[in-house]
């Protein structure tokens, strides 16, 4: 009895035990557990999974699984050859190992090897993936419109797109796994808010992790290294927290030799949290580019980069308890209005002012090198600051307390309508932030 039979047979919540060598691909219609043992063996085929699952509540354990891989004009072929296939079909759908589009459902165990996409879910909730090595795929995974999902001591390896494509998915759990040499990113979160991802690593990727347009998530206690980018926010705001990751030699040379960011922030990515992060080897360990704004960088470690943290076109993020040390240039801002202190400053290695009163801040301030830079840490530590315990509201509070430089000339509306009348606006000039409501911060 082959498995497709063995399903149909089967009674809502039997275990279906499925011996080593060759099987036929299948589809789950019923809440049940197939256990693949010894060597399973499924081969999918174009736009026909290995296993398809349309049921709620099923777990798969134990196969693997040949895939196939994108192949255009074969595919044009099977329709033409099978018309009736094609009938009240998509057909834009990739060639995918698993297709999922039933709630919670668990996959274990399983080897996904050579798939135009390994693991296709889409409105799945719940969905679990353990232990599961997806190989040489264009995609790994892709999830979109999914929720509560948890991915957990998994690889992802060669895949020539991405490992993880996630697009519109909240409440997602990444953790324990690896994300090596993707072509494209690593892990992809676009359009995702509240997602967890905790304790991976990605090595080899062109971007190691991506938050694309994406809020509220926490990325900590990652290893990013030989990325490209190795975490990279992008267009991403309101209370992303990235934090106590690490991030190491991220220097590739597809573009220009030897580059290669740690940690950047770009394109608008504002009210974000960079926190108790170690940025070493990069070309850019830390960097903040192109609109961003009222993000904080904190407790963060930046030593042995070309640049420690680099800002460009930027205004009102808040830089404070960092540690800059041996950098090539410990830190530089480029056209940009930014707040280098609170009532501490960072701590730079090439910082050589006096402190007379042995409070460990310096008597003179830092000024940031950079062209058309203005800013200065007027609160330099002399020594390297090992507290980061600043708790996250009161992290949030510091920001709003001190950021207060106005608008960038090309954030101001050139006219607005007030009471029937077109009011012309003009800068209003600024001037550096003044500090007269300092007081301790809440660290502990």
């Amino acid at each position: 009895m082959d498995i497709q039979a063995a399903i149909s047979a089967a009674k809502a919540g039997d275990t279906i035990l499925v011996g080593p060598g060759d099987q036929n691909s299948f589809e789950v219609d019923k809440p049940l557990a197939i256990v693949g043992q010894g060597e399973a063996v499924l081969h999918a085929a174009i736009q026909k999974p290995a296993i398809k699952i349309i049921c709620d509540g099923v777990t798969i354990s134990g196969f693997k699984i040949l895939g196939v891989g994108k192949d255009t004009t074969a595919k044009f072929n099977y329709y033409m050859e099978n018309p009736a296939a094609a009938a009240g079909q998509r057909l834009d759908q990739p060639n995918a190992a698993i297709v999922i589009s039933a709630d919670d459902v668990s996959l274990k165990d399983m080897t996904i090897f050579g798939s135009q996409v390994g693991v296709q879910a889409e409105n799945a909730d719940n969905l679990t993936v353990q232990n599961t090595t997806l190989e040489s795929c264009d995609a790994g995974v892709s999830l979109s419109h999914c929720r509560f999902c948890k991915f957990e001591g998994c690889r992802f390896s060669n895949c020539r797109k991405y490992g993880l494509d996630v697009e519109q998915c909240d409440d997602l759990t990444i953790q324990n796994s690896s994300i090596v040499n993707s072509a494209n990113a690593g892990l992809l979160l676009k359009e995702s808010d509240k997602c967890q991802v905790q304790d991976n690593v990605f090595s080899g990727n062109s971007f190691g992790l991506s938050l694309w347009n994406s809020s509220f998530n926490q990325v900590r206690r990652n290893r990013a290294d030989h990325n490209y980018y190795g975490i990279l926010i992008t267009d991403s705001s309101n209370s992303n927290t990235i934090a106590d990751n690490v991030v190491e030699e991220n220097r590739r040379s597809e573009i220009v030799k030897g580059f290669g960011i740690g940690i950047s922030l770009q394109e608008n990515s504002s009210c974000n949290l960079v926190i108790r992060n170690t940025a070493k080897k990069n070309f850019n360990g830390l960097d903040v580019s192109r609109g961003c704004k009222l993000n904080a960088v904190f407790g963060n470690n930046a030593s042995d980069n070309s640049h420690g943290i680099r800002l460009n076109e930027n205004r009102n993020n808040l830089i404070f308890g960092n540690n800059f040390f041996n950098n090539n240039i410990n830190a530089y801002e480029n056209a940009s209005l930014n707040i280098w202190n609170t009532t501490i400053g960072n701590y730079y290695s090439d910082y050589h002012g006096k402190d007379e009163n042995g409070d460990g801040i310096g008597d003179q301030s830092y000024a940031l090198p950079g062209q058309d830079s203005k800013s200065n840490d007027f609160r330099p530590l002399t020594k390297p600051f090992h507290d980061g315990s600043l708790n996250l509201t009161a992290l949030n509070e510091e920001v709003r307390r001190y950021a207060r430089y106005g608008p960038a000339d090309d954030e101001i509306p050139p006219f607005r309508m007030k009471g029937g009348t077109i009011v012309i606006s003009s800068r209003v000039p600024t001037s550096p932030p003044k500090w007269s409501d300092s007081k301790p911060l809440d660290i502990g």
